[in-house]
């Protein structure tokens, strides 16, 4: 399944777009051209894809390239951000992990619950293997290149309006969120219901009652400041939470060879940046948590068991058995 919009491939399988725009009729202009970082997220120090487009930005600058960050949505939701990506008229943006799944479903192993014991452990994956190299292969097919995933802070846990969590059981009389059919799945194993809610309507259906909680980071809840509703969270560690950087493979490819050394040297610096910042995050945030008011509830050992056995039963409906594997692997291979 393609996750460019039927106008965009007409336009990218008749040359229109280059032909229309006439952007990349040499390298030099390629090279002149600002760089536009679309960002979703606010303008905030909670919201990692902020973070890392302003280091990026001023890497980029400091290089003497021309880079401007747009945050809040302002180049448009994520859907839109891709289909210009793929256009090239925007060179780089940060999505969620919806955007590549649509087209390689396999990029749900990095956020598959109790795959990697923690951030380190993805991070030492995705360094020491190989395993998002067939994922950037098939994004490149559809005109852009992945330039990284990037940390949000913690790992994943529970959030919720009416009581602490300590259990699997202790989920029966919510009803959760979901980001997706994926992770109704998840929940199916975990016996709550959920309902898919688009982010931005998520404090309102907490508000009327229409779900009672979901599951994510806590930098989630600071951007959104919706400690203000949930008042229970749960430290379940049930997923390592992580935002791609996409680039605009056309663009890149018409960057002559040092322009292309000194983006490939941004996004690594940015990346790296992240890694740091990722930790310093997930030091804070459960203190930050608390002193919000929301009252942090930890799992003994045995109901972290029964949250991995349930959970990682749903991996196949994740992603497909041969990535499962290929993750399990990996996992293997990189854990301390």
């Amino acid at each position: 399944m393609s996750i460019i919009s039927k106008s965009a491939v007409n336009a990218a399988l008749f040359g229109l777009v280059a032909g229309t725009l006439g952007v990349f009729a040499n390298s030099g202009q390629a090279d002149a051209e600002e760089i536009k970082i679309a960002v979703g997220c606010p303008p905030v120090a909670f919201c990692s894809d902020w973070v890392w487009a302003e280091d990026f930005a001023a890497k980029l600058t400091e290089e003497g390239l021309e880079a401007k960050v747009f945050a809040g949505g302002a180049l448009g939701k994520d859907p839109e951000v891709v289909d210009q990506l793929a256009q090239g008229l925007v060179q780089v943006g940060l999505t969620n992990f919806v955007m590549i799944k649509q087209v390689d479903p396999a990029v749900l192993g990095f956020l598959a619950p109790y795959m990697f014991d923690d951030m380190p452990h993805m991070f030492r994956a995705l360094d020491e293997t190989d395993i998002l190299a067939s994922i950037d292969q098939n994004m490149q097919k559809q005109g852009i290149k992945i330039g990284g995933l990037i940390g949000l802070g913690g790992p994943v846990g529970i959030f919720n309006t009416k009581h602490p969590v300590t259990s699997v059981a202790d989920l029966a009389d919510l009803r959760l969120r979901a980001i997706d059919a994926s992770q109704m799945a998840l929940f199916d194993e975990w016996g709550v219901p959920g309902v898919v809610v688009d982010m931005p309507e998520v404090a309102t259906s907490l508000q009327k009652g229409m779900i009672d909680g979901y599951v994510n980071p806590p930098v989630v809840a600071f951007i959104f400041k919706h400690t203000d509703f949930l008042k229970y969270y749960t430290d379940a560690g049930a997923g390592t939470p992580v935002r791609s950087v996409l680039v605009s493979l056309d663009w890149y490819e018409g960057l002559d060879d040092e322009a292309k050394a000194k983006v490939d040297t941004a996004l690594a610096w940015s990346n790296e940046r992240n890694r740091a910042w990722t930790a310093k995050a997930s030091e804070q945030e459960l203190a930050k948590l608390e002193e919000l008011g929301v009252e942090v509830t930890q799992l003994t050992p045995e109901a972290r068991a029964e949250f991995m056995e349930k959970s990682q039963r749903a991996w196949t409906d994740l992603m497909p058995p041969e990535s499962v594997e290929d993750f399990k692997a990996a996992a293997e291979k990189t854990r301390q």
